[in-house]
């Protein structure tokens, strides 16, 4: 069994035998058993000193394993009544887990049946905040089997491409040249993939219609429709527009829907934090030079600066003024124009910019002023910018920080560096460098670096961004393991023999990073 299992197992029989009464507990259903989703979540909500039930791993979906909707909500029913707040994934208790819910073949009366649990489960503990995350189903422009349905591989892209048209006709109209490519592209996708793709969009987009519902009766008290994987005309970029039309009268306080998928249960535990709290902390927003609020990033539909308002407030937090000494400082690292680029490129080289340099200045004099800081590291997608954290290095501020993410799509970035920077001040440093560390590692030292090398020296694997692997490769993660190992001895304060490795879902675009012992500064 993995590493991963026997963690996740200790922990549940750790928390669910050591609660005391004075700790808050929140009870969470991740998305799925990848450690972004459970596993680094768990760990920041216990190093805030709060108890988190988690279900047991064997529920959740996982790389070769769909989730189990049935027995997580037997187990989220009989749990419920020790938790003081409940975050849970809709994409787990109705379809078994994210990528489940692109890829099922349940029928709409199962799907409504499992939706109705929500009701039992209010009653159960009314008095407990529910706080629920769904996603609008993505729509990549390019993706395959296993994480979407088997045809996407050969259809995918021009089915991106036809509902990107229909949805951009509905909204800005189309000229002459689009209304004939979108006539040529809906020609040559085979009627039966179509309907196929649709047909599950619609079951899940009525499921997103009843989760409103469910809102608007109080039923769930906070619900987000995350758009996973979109872009400015898209399926999901429509869709999401429906449901906004449809959510028009629920308060802020009730509703939100914005770019993003792995970074919702991170948001909605900050959320749970600051309710349990009773705390509304003041975060200010901090842009380096460039296109800033107005980037429209890669993989997402929106203004940068719109979708930071809405984290803000989706956390339970508020967007301070100029006034106002602010709880948290979000420091953006957006590109200078506005496009984020792939961290793997070679673009993405340590040349410290005079626009890096100011950024950095203005990170050190709000710490030196006694504001916590959290580093949204955007300028690049799926990777640190080498250059932010050779100048962060630099100036020692690496340790100093209150929180750093910079990996995936920039909505994954951003919730990351919200709810630990909001969550960090009730952490000890040697939990808060530990998690710090987890960060450097997978988004700057692996992600945007380590992991291209590995593309280089492994030329039988599959070209394209995930690279699945045909089996667990411990020669790999051992290989990695290394890289890891001389990256921490050179750039961290890590003991370089604490940092181990591990691929989760037998791909490269993700890994697993423990430390043991938790780093702590030498």
């Amino acid at each position: 069994m993995s590493n991963m299992f026997w963690r996740i197992l200790f922990l549940g029989l750790f928390l669910t035998t050591t609660m005391t009464a004075s700790a808050k507990t929140i009870l969470y259903v991740p998305a799925d058993d990848r450690p972004v989703s459970l596993q680094y979540a768990a760990d920041t909500v216990t190093a805030a000193k709060f108890d988190i039930l988690v279900p047991p791993v064997e529920y959740l979906a996982g790389h070769s394993r769909e989730g189990d909707p049935e027995r997580l909500w037997d187990w989220v029913l009989t749990n419920a009544s020790q938790a003081d707040a409940l975050v849970l994934s809709v994409d787990s208790l109705i379809y078994g887990g994210l990528v489940d819910s692109r890829v099922h073949e349940f029928s709409s009366v199962v799907l409504e049946w499992r939706l109705k649990r929500f009701d039992q489960l209010k009653k159960l503990c009314p008095h407990s905040p529910l706080y629920a995350y769904s996603t609008v189903m993505r729509s990549p422009k390019a993706s395959g089997s296993p994480v979407e349905p088997p045809y996407y591989e050969k259809y995918g892209s021009t089915i991106f491409q036809v509902t990107a048209l229909q949805d951009k006709a509905e909204t800005l109209g189309l000229t002459a040249a689009e209304r004939q490519q979108l006539q040529t592209s809906t020609a040559s996708i085979p009627a039966d993939i179509m309907a196929d793709w649709m047909n599950r969009r619609a079951k899940n987009y009525q499921i997103n219609a009843q989760l409103v519902n469910l809102t608007r009766t109080g039923v769930i008290d906070y619900l987000i429709a995350g758009r996973d994987d979109t872009a400015v005309f898209s399926q999901s970029h429509k869709e999401g527009r429906l449901l906004n039309q449809l959510a028009h009268d629920l308060s802020i306080s009730k509703y939100a829907s914005f770019p993003g998928a792995d970074q919702l249960g991170m948001v909605l535990l900050a959320r749970a934090y600051n309710t349990l709290n009773g705390t509304t902390p003041v975060i200010a927003v901090h842009y380096t030079l460039g296109t800033a609020a107005a980037t429209i990033p890669r993989y997402e539909d929106q203004p940068f600066g719109q979708t930071i308002t809405d984290h803000i407030m989706a956390a339970g937090g508020i967007v301070g003024t100029p006034y106002q000494k602010p709880d948290l400082l979000l420091a953006v690292n957006t590109p200078l124009s506005n496009i984020t680029e792939e961290a793997e490129l070679l673009d993405n080289i340590p040349a410290i910019l005079n626009s890096t340099r100011q950024f950095v200045t203005t990170v050190k004099q709000n710490i030196a002023a006694g504001i916590p800081v959290a580093i949204v590291d955007v300028a690049f997608a799926n990777g640190a910018d080498n250059a932010l954290m050779t100048e962060l290095n630099s100036n020692r501020l690496l340790t100093r920080l209150s929180a750093y993410s910079g990996w995936n799509t920039a909505s994954n970035t951003l919730g990351y560096a919200l709810g630990q920077g909001l969550m960090a001040k009730s952490m000890n440093d040697t939990d808060r460098l530990n998690i710090l560390a987890v960060r450097y590692l997978d988004d700057w030292a692996y992600q945007a670096n380590i992991r291209k090398e590995i593309y280089r020296e492994q030329p039988d694997l599959r070209d394209d961004n995930v690279r699945y692997l045909d089996q667990p490769n411990t020669e790999l993660e051992a290989m990695v393991q290394k890289k890891l190992r001389s990256f921490a001895r050179k750039q961290l304060w890590v003991q370089p023999d604490s940092v181990q490795v591990s691929f989760p879902w037998n791909r490269l675009f993700e890994i697993d990073i423990t430390l043991t012992p938790p780093a702590s500064v030498h």
